[in-house]
């Protein structure tokens, strides 16, 4: 019988196999990466392209382009793209980054024929039509006024100028005022330069055949599409110079509120760094799952707060780690010396061999869960594509978090988590 007053032992993962990504590249150049996996007949079929908000000068262009995608072609209205869509069972899905932008479309493999020609024209045919962008430009701007009201979308805005500095693409503030300069005819310009076959990655996952693929080179991979431009293949922004802040301390005041958010971090190396891998575990323990030492402290002893984070934020060509909560505006100051003390405890004491097996199989679990599916799979990949990376860096991943000593992170935090390296922000009251 189940004796359930016992906790069966904790397995130690081995080694994780992990279904990669195959390539092959369409005859215009369109490099495609497919994961063939899963029981059921879905596809996600994701088209990247060099087109995130660091391509433009106005970051607002590439968020307007991108959406504006499927409110109208040369043929169909917003609506009736929609309704086809809707009538075969896919949905599409647009998203702007700073380092790239996505088109992705959802659907039965079985009507992947029939939708196809709709992702295909509204990718290389958007009219912009005028309309359309005024009610766009309308509602992104009633938005933006509103989640102007919350300190902590303030804050999120803000901090990034303070690791990266207000001109670099990373660090843009953005304001209200670039709704009223935009202009409906910057769009088809952005979009000439930056949709088009030279600029253009692929990730498709599901159960993906080779008639598919096949079918799929039909509509996007014969022809260099887009004009001019799209005979070479889209070279990245020059990125500027990382210029910090001077100051280490800044506030925005919002009198009156009832909570002030907080933010707390630094600029950080790249994903390929030696201690990139180390850094994550040690934020982890710091403030990266709910049994954290920040959670612990500041939310479950204290009170000062419902949740409370750390997180490691790797781009492109950049990487940040930050501290984020609100907290009651009565007790900000308080909560900040208590991050801070917690960031002290990481430089002078030894992670306790309970609590780091304790973040270890947190995060083996975690890892093996991100590795649930082909479309999670396709993320992993897509993780690894943005920072120049192949598969290995997954098994280096695993043999660091296996090995890894509380005498490394000790080395770690007192290389990096220095109070005077930190920058740090409140919007609210301190």
């Amino acid at each position: 019988m189940l004796d359930r007053k016992t906790m069966p032992a904790l397995a130690k993962p081995g080694k994780v196999e992990i279904i990669q990504a195959q390539k092959l590249t369409f005859t215009n150049g369109i490099p495609v990466y497919y994961v063939n996996a899963g029981t059921q007949d879905v596809l996600k079929i994701e088209l990247l392209f060099r087109a995130g908000t660091r391509e433009s000068g106005q970051p607002a262009v590439a968020d307007f382009t991108n959406s504006m995608l499927e409110e109208g072609t040369k043929r169909h209205s917003a609506e009736e793209i929609a309704s086809q869509l809707d009538y075969y069972g896919s949905f599409l899905e647009t998203a702007v980054y700073h380092d790239y932008a996505a088109v992705t479309l959802y659907t039965l493999g079985k009507h992947a024929g029939r939708v196809l020609p709709m992702l295909e024209e509204l990718i290389k045919e958007p009219s912009f039509p005028e309309q359309e962008f005024e009610v766009n430009r309308t509602n992104k701007k009633q938005r933006f006024l509103v989640d102007d009201q919350k300190v902590r979308v303030v804050a999120a805005r803000n901090f990034p100028a303070l690791l990266f500095g207000e001109k670099h693409p990373y660090g843009h503030i953005p304001k209200i005022e670039e709704f009223d300069t935009m202009k409906r005819e910057n769009l088809p310009i952005f979009h000439s330069r930056h949709y088009h076959s030279g600029s253009c990655t692929m990730i498709i996952s599901g159960r993906v055949s080779d008639d598919f693929l096949k079918l799929t080179g039909e509509f996007f991979g014969k022809d260099n599409w887009a004009g001019t431009t799209a005979s070479k293949p889209a070279g990245k922004a020059q990125m500027p110079e990382i210029k910090p802040s001077a100051e280490k301390k800044n506030i925005i005041q919002r009198k009156g509120v009832v909570q002030s958010a907080i933010k707390v971090g630094m600029p950080l190396f790249l994903k390929n760094h030696p201690d990139a891998i180390p850094f994550q575990i040690l934020n982890t323990v710091l403030g990266g799952y709910f049994g954290s030492r920040l959670m612990s402290n500041i939310r479950e002893d204290k009170g000062y707060t419902y949740g409370i984070s750390s997180g490691v934020i790797f781009l492109e060509n950049a990487g940040f780690f930050q501290i984020s909560s609100e907290v009651g505006s009565d007790v900000c100051s308080k909560a900040l010396t208590e991050v801070y003390k917690e960031i002290a405890r990481l430089r002078t004491e030894p992670v306790a061999s309970s609590e780091l097996q304790l973040v270890k199989n947190y995060l083996s679990g975690n890892f093996m869960r991100s590795m649930d599916g082909p479309f999670a799979l396709a993320e992993r990949f897509k993780q690894l594509w943005l920072c120049n990376l192949d598969y290995s860096y997954y098994e280096k991943y695993m043999q660091a978090l296996s090995g890894i000593t509380a005498d490394e992170l000790l080395r770690i935090a007192g290389k990096y988590l220095n109070e005077g390296s930190l920058y740090e922000l409140v919007v609210g009251v301190k």
